[in-house]
Formats: structure tokens, C-alpha cells, sequence
């Protein structure tokens, strides 16, 4: 892990205590005071104060005389724990430690040049991979409304901002889909062109593009699909803001800032990405092949009925315990807006597709 001293990054290993750290740098413990993340650490506490990866520490070492009053305070500087002198590439300034003091370039060496190094650095620029991501996940699966409340809250240390975990939550979906079998959010134009009340509104557009375009209709159903497979994996983001104006709308009486009817809603939108656009589209996918295989009488359009109806109930309940952690709703109220909000979901869904259609067939 890497501890911030008095300014200087430093590289520590996991599940070390302040006593431990202050036997390591070989100090005397009756003459220092310690300052952790911006608060004085008294010294009866220090061996069961656990450091965590980034914590930031201020240390002053006393030196003097024989008595309090007489020692002068003195600040370890940074580069005075590592006398390791290097050149920093970077900015060409001399350093000392794992770290530039003056630009943060990370010391060189060759290890930095193995495969692994390599993976788990590009791991932690995408992911901020440091299990913080496993431990979002499973919050955001097992604790609904938790993620939320301890971003809004101030503890965000141990978690992924709600971004990153809506972005994670989109890359996997978009990752798993050939293998899922249902459609979701990419809607080719055979489908636009036949299962919508718009449906005959969406094929004139589309004849009328392929003649501006002087190409088939076969040929630019071809670029349409080629452009929702892209656009749909960007577009998705869109249905966050509207999911948070309807939490605006529910919860007006609360006086809660939008950013954080935003945190919420990026997080229930990853959790629909996870569970009922991947997860759920997949377990039933699974039954349907199995029941085909032995010969059971299960078709495609009860499998559907059962998939849909389990995703409502499910999706309801979570929102039910989300709101209640989140906004402290009660029961009653709890309820009420979980069985709206699950049924304006779909409607969001759909005005997404909308969106995506005029997009694509824009573009394409």
C-alpha cells in the first residue's frame, strides 16, 4: 500500500499498525507526534490503528535538551526516510524514495517491465484495481441503496465512484451479450421495423434514408445494426438522468441535491445492467436450452412471460430496500414508489430505444 509522509508517497506492506509503522522507521515513540489524515493520533491509540492504502501522515520528530520545554519540533523531510538517491526521467530533478517529490513519476526498475506489472498497472487505470471494485460489487448486489448512501455520506474511500461502477456494469453487459441470446438494449432495425407501435413510422424513415443513401434496404439495415451495436453502448448513459428526474419528482419533499438522486441512479442502473439485462436474460436463456434438450414443452414465448415477470417482482424489490436505506422511506411509501418507479423503468427503456433509432438511423 502506499502511505503519503509528510508529502512523500511511500511503498508499505498490507496490514500494518501506526505503532508498527513508527518501529519501522526506527523513531523513538516518546518524542514524535503523528498526524493522520488531518487529525492527531494519540499515541495510546496507535497500535490498534490500522493504515489503509493512501493515507496521508504528518510526523514531527522533537530534538533538543533534556526537557519538553526545551526540544525544538522538527519536521522529517520528505526524501530524509529513503536516502536511496535516483534522477527522476520525468523532470530531471534528483529524488530519493519510490516517488518524485517534485512531479510524482514513480521510481523506475524492471520490474515495472513484467507482464504482470504490466496487467495490473492497466487494471488500475481503467478499474482503480484494488479490490475496492469486488467490494462494490458485492455492496451494490447484497446492500441496495448502501453504495449510494455511503458516497452521499462522505465514505468513498473503499469504494468506486458511481461512474466507474456504471461504466463496469456496461463493459461486462456489452461483454456477455453474445452469450446472453436476447436482444436488450441492442435493438436491430427488424425489430424496430415490426414489434413497435411506431413500427410503421420507423420503416418509412428507414426506406427514406436508404433511398437519400442510393442503397438497398437489406444493405442499410446492415449499417443500422453496425451502428447500434456501437451507439448503444454509449447511449445507454441516457437513461440515468431521466431515472433521476423521476427520483426528484418522488422524493421532492426530502430537498435532496440532484447529484444525488444521480448517485442513485447510476447505481441502480449498473445493477440493472448486472442482474436483469445479463444475469436473469441469461439464467432463463440456460432453462430454455435445457428444457429443449430433454424434450419439455417450454416455449420461447412462456420462457419470456417467466422472465419478465420474476424481473418486475425482483427489480421492484430491490428498489422497495434501496429507498429505504437511501431515503429512509417507510413501508408504505417504500412500496408505493418501488412498483412506480419498476414500471417507469421500462417506459425509460423504451424512450431509449427511441433515442437510439433516431441516432442510428441518422447515422447510419
Amino acid at each position: 500500500m502506499i502511505l503519503h509522509i509528510n508529502g512523500e508517497p511511500r511503498d508499505f506492506a498490507d496490514g500494518l499498525s501506526l505503532a508498527m509503522l513508527v518501529e519501522q522507521l526506527g523513531m523513538k515513540s516518546d518524542r514524535m507526534a503523528v498526524e493522520l489524515n488531518l487529525e492527531i493520533a494519540p499515541r495510546a491509540t496507535w497500535a490498534a490503528t490500522q493504515l489503509k492504502d493512501g493515507d496521508k501522515l504528518e510526523i514531527v520528530h522533537f530534538v533538543g535538551g533534556g526537557n519538553a520545554d526545551s526540544e525544538k519540533a522538527a519536521v522529517i523531510k520528505p526524501g530524509a526516510l529513503s536516502r536511496e538517491a535516483w534522477t527522476c526521467q520525468s523532470c530531471q530533478m534528483p529524488a530519493s524514495g519510490k516517488f518524485c517529490s517534485e512531479c510524482g513519476e514513480k521510481k523506475p526498475s524492471r520490474h515495472d517491465l513484467s507482464v504482470g506489472h504490466l496487467l495490473s498497472h492497466a487494471g488500475e487505470v481503467v478499474f482503480h484495481w484494488d479490490y475496492k471494485i469486488f467490494r462494490s460489487l458485492r455492496v451494490l448486489l447484497t446492500q441496495p441503496g448502501r453504495l449510494s448512501a455511503e458516497y452521499v455520506d462522505g465514505r468513498r474511500k473503499r469504494y468506486v465512484h458511481p461512474f466507474q461502477m456504471f461504466f463496469l456494469a456496461n463493459l461486462l453487459y456489452f461483454l456477455l451479450f453474445p452469450w446472453i441470446g436476447w436482444s436488450g438494449l441492442k435493438t436491430p432495425l427488424m425489430v424496430y421495423e415490426n414489434m413497435f407501435d411506431y413500427s410503421a413510422r420507423a420503416t418509412h424513415m428507414a426506406q427514406q434514408r436508404a433511398a437519400a443513401q442510393g442503397v438497398t434496404h437489406t444493405e442499410f439495415q446492415h449499417r443500422f445494426d453496425h451502428v447500434v451495436d456501437v451507439q448503444s453502448r454509449s447511449l445507454v448513459v441516457v437513461m440515468v438522468p431521466f431515472f433521476a428526474l423521476l427520483l426528484v419528482a418522488l422524493e421532492w419533499r426530502k430537498r435532496r441535491f440532484f447529484g444525488e438522486h444521480m448517485v442513485f441512479a447510476f447505481h441502480f442502473y449498473a445493477l440493472w445492467l448486472i442482474v436483469f439485462a445479463t444475469a436473469i436474460p441469461a439464467f432463463f436463456a440456460r432453462l430454455f436450452w435445457i428444457g429443449k434438450h430433454y424434450g419439455l414443452p417450454v416455449t420461447e414465448r412462456a420462457v419470456d412471460e417467466w422472465m419478465s415477470i420474476s424481473s418486475a417482482v425482483l427489480l421492484a424489490a430491490y428498489i422497495f430496500f434501496a429507498l429505504r436505506r437511501f431515503y429512509g422511506d417507510g413501508v408504505v411509501a417504500a412500496l408505493i414508489k418501488a412498483v412506480i418507479l419498476s414500471l417507469l423503468s421500462y417506459e425509460i427503456m423504451q424512450l431509449y430505444r427511441v433515442i437510439l433509432f433516431l441516432t442510428a438511423v441518422h447515422t447510419a
